[in-house]
């Protein structure tokens, strides 16, 4: 009996550890995580109804330290409606710029125009906000949430009138026609029309993830993009889902562009810029509100001089209502 008793121990004790593991956790086998569908839905025939407010400040720095500050206040409203089922993927979304409120101020002088004043279309900047106004138009998503194309008949019309027309009227010289083509061109009419920028995932993310995609946006008229910009869940309140975009190396769009007070094409040649993108998303699939707090710093050139702007823009699209 002594002889056999530690042999009989030493068997037991790795049927006891079988026995511990069939009746415990299995750690290898987590629970899976929970996984969400963020995306946009427009219900044929329901009217969404949006104001955008658009507070910009720059700061002009000239190669001999001179400088030229302004700031541009707008604000946008805006109505999106889906008049027809997505289709191959794409969804449709007719957008009408009703109405908009202005202000500028430079140097201690301030021009301001609300709807029944009489509009200042003798000063460029305010043609280059008010040139969508009233244009309904077409604006397309694409399956990756980016927007893909912008297109209409009045569009369409313009475009005509600008490339035809436009040469029989007094003073309407090439600058000219570019802030009217510019102003109805993708990166600008998809900048007021989409709160959401693209950041919405592909597909279904758990609710821990990160995804990166391209992200685009405007500061003074000028593009910025990141291809990675770095979009997650930040928050759940109730039905509303908190994304936040976060964008470190943003670029500008190297171009030519008309810029405040000066009377000839401006070539951007340079800079960076930083901006936090929030989306408060509702599990019905329509974006309640957005905010964008973006800084820049742009190196532009116009003939030999060579000069920066720097940027501090705050944008707000904000959900009034939806109508049937």
């Amino acid at each position: 009996m002594i002889r056999f008793l530690p042999f009989a121990l030493v068997l037991a004790i790795p049927l006891l550890a079988q026995d511990g593991v069939r009746g415990g956790t299995d750690l290898s086998k987590e629970k899976p995580k929970e996984t969400v569908s963020l995306l946009l839905r427009f219900p044929v025939d329901r009217l969404f109804d949006y104001v955008l407010t658009d507070t910009t400040t720059v700061r002009r720095i000239y190669s001999d330290s001179s400088t030229v500050e302004y700031t541009r206040a707008v604000t946008y409203y805006l109505s999106l409606e889906a008049i027809e089922s997505p289709r191959d993927g794409f969804t449709s979304v007719q957008v009408t710029i009703d109405s908009l409120t202005y202000s500028f101020s430079s140097g201690g002088s301030v021009l301001t125009y609300k709807p029944g004043d009489q509009m200042p279309l003798q000063f460029p900047d305010f043609v280059a906000t008010v040139v969508p106004l009233n244009r309904q138009f077409q604006m397309y998503y694409s399956p990756y949430w980016d927007v893909a194309k912008v297109e209409g008949e009045m569009l369409d019309w313009l475009r005509d009138y600008i490339a035809k027309g436009a040469g029989d009227v007094p003073g309407f010289d090439s600058l000219q026609q570019f802030i009217w083509l510019r102003n109805i061109s993708l990166p600008v009419l998809a900048h007021y029309a989409d709160p959401q920028k693209g950041a919405l995932p592909n597909g279904r993310v758990t609710l821990d993830s990160v995804w990166q995609k391209p992200f685009a946006i405007l500061a003074d008229g000028i593009q910025l993009r990141q291809s990675d910009a770095k979009t997650r869940i930040v928050e759940q309140r109730g039905p509303i889902v908190v994304l936040q975009t976060q964008c470190d190396s943003l670029r500008p769009t190297l171009e030519r562009l008309k810029l405040y007070n000066i009377q000839r094409f401006v070539e951007i040649i340079g800079g960076h810029g930083t901006c936090t993108h929030t989306i408060e998303l509702h599990k019905a699939g329509f974006i309640e509100s957005a905010r964008t707090a973006l800084h820049a710093e742009v190196q532009c050139r116009v003939r030999n001089e060579t000069f920066t702007q720097r940027i501090q823009s705050r944008y707000h699209w904000r959900l009034r209502g939806q109508y049937q």
